[in-house]
């Protein structure tokens, strides 16, 4: 990965520890699974599997389980050519909806490993050859309003109290983490014409989910130093 990829992921540890010591328009393609699989994706395993394909310009969608669906959604705009990852609840909120991977996947306001596109200076050539992708995300929409409490805490310190600092810190202790792993298999890069951008035209992937990994959300805004042994 990137000097500017682990920069930015350094950057968001720091604010940690000095603080306490884009949903596409066109319907989502639900791909026709066996029924065996389709099974396994609605259960309530804690480790979910799933491979899929999936066109430039198009949305896909999965039933993970949970109440859950994976997603991965168009980019456009300025952020063109490719796709980001989201986990959403299958019944939003009636108030507004959310996502649950942003909030728990740093860096934030840059370039992570949701993003299979060329954006935040990334080309889309450099977005598929970094071909494992990692993210984490709540699992509650609960979970998801805390965890966005902490986060801004966490990236904009202020003249917080000691009182309130240690409640955010328990917060973020109590707020656990789903993990996931996508793999990019193959791609398809087009080259942009007559002041195009370049689009990733097709992506072949698999996708591995753990729902009891033990993360939370304290232990990814503020890893613990490598051992020295």
């Amino acid at each position: 990965m990137s000097s500017r990829h682990i920069a930015a992921a350094f950057a968001c540890a720091l604010a940690w520890a000095a603080a306490f010591g884009q949903s596409a328009s066109a319907p989502y393609h639900r791909e026709p699974q066996p029924a065996a699989r389709a099974a396994s994706a609605s259960s309530d395993s804690n480790q979910v599997r799933f491979s899929g394909e999936v066109i430039g310009g198009n949305p896909f969608e999965r039933d993970i389980g949970h109440d859950l669906l994976f997603r991965l959604v168009p980019l456009g705009g300025d952020e063109a050519g490719g796709w980001v990852i989201e986990i959403v609840p299958k019944e939003q909120p009636a108030d507004d909806a959310v996502e649950f991977s942003g909030i728990a996947t740093p860096p934030y306001h840059f370039y992570n490993d949701r993003y299979l596109a060329g954006a935040y200076g990334y080309s889309v050539k450099e977005a598929v050859a970094m071909t494992q992708r990692q993210f984490n995300f709540v699992l509650s929409v609960g979970d998801r309003r805390m965890a966005e409490d902490v986060v801004n805490a966490a990236l904009y310190p202020s003249a917080a109290s000691d009182q309130e600092k240690q409640r955010i810190a328990s917060e973020a202790e109590r707020v656990r983490l789903g993990h996931g792993v996508l793999r990019i298999l193959r791609s398809r890069v087009t080259l942009g014409k007559e002041g195009q951008p370049d689009a990733i035209a097709w992506l072949k992937f698999e996708v591995a989910l753990n729902f009891s990994s033990a993360l939370t959300l304290q232990a990814v805004l503020a890893p613990k130093p490598p051992s020295s042994r």
